[in-house]
């Protein structure tokens, strides 16, 4: 695993390093199954999503936070009171970077960039519904175990990562090969790490996600967002 890459280009930054003690203050939030003061929930549509060019069907709303919560006041940004996380998660274009405007008060979500140069579609038995079923979520506090400061720790919060929580939001990413480029497509500007979505743990009884056989294949979806813009971009990175 290479634990060194610049994220926006500055190789002098220490959050360039995937895994060190610079981490060590980044508690973010776990984020599991469950109903919690604030309208966090998995699935569903509350925003208006363009066609996949691949299948022709709307992208799927995968998560979406409450940011009237104050754990996400860091999300809040351009007039945003939620953030989906959207991609097509039964294609091959969420192996690429893909990027999307969110736009508002119309809750409408546009696409900057997206291509795919697999042309790859999961078979019709095996794809995910869309929209996604609907189920409420809620934000658990990380502890300095789910952070990667060393090589242990890392290895330690990975193999929790899908057993324990389908999300990580804010604080600590783990990344899997290089830290992601969080330069905005749009102004060029550096991006907030938002968060990082990975598979339901098909030996886990019982599952994360109770509506739905939560499957990605072996990959780690991250997600960033530009507050200037309001751009969400998108990165996968291989299990």
């Amino acid at each position: 695993m290479a634990l060194f890459g610049p994220y926006t280009g500055d190789s002098s930054s220490s959050e360039a390093y995937a895994i060190g003690v610079h981490w060590k203050e980044k508690l973010g939030y776990k984020v599991v199954e469950g109903s919690g003061f604030y309208g966090h929930f998995f699935g569903g549509q509350t925003w208006e999503l363009p066609l996949c060019p691949s299948c022709r069907q709307p992208l799927q709303q995968i998560l979406t936070f409450d940011l009237n919560d104050p754990a996400l006041l860091e999300l809040k940004v351009g007039g945003l009171s939620e953030l989906p996380l959207v991609s097509c998660l039964n294609c091959s274009y969420c192996w690429e970077p893909q990027a999307f405007r969110l736009i508002v008060p119309e809750n409408k979500v546009q696409i900057v960039d997206q291509w795919d140069d697999q042309d790859w579609r999961m078979d019709e038995e095996d794809r995910l519904p869309v929209p996604l079923p609907q189920t409420s979520m809620k934000l658990e506090r990380m502890t300095e175990d789910d952070l990667p400061i060393d090589e242990d720790c890392f290895e330690l919060a990975l193999e929790r990562f899908g057993r324990e929580q389908i999300c990580r939001i804010l604080g600590a990413p783990l990344y899997l090969t290089d830290p992601i480029d969080r330069q905005c497509p749009g102004c060029g500007s550096e991006m907030i790490y938002a968060a990082q979505i990975i598979e339901d743990d098909y030996t886990q009884k019982p599952p994360l996600i109770s509506v739905v056989d939560f499957k990605l294949g072996e990959l780690v979806l991250y997600f960033s967002l530009c507050p200037s813009c309001l751009i969400l971009k998108t990165e996968m990175q291989g299990t």
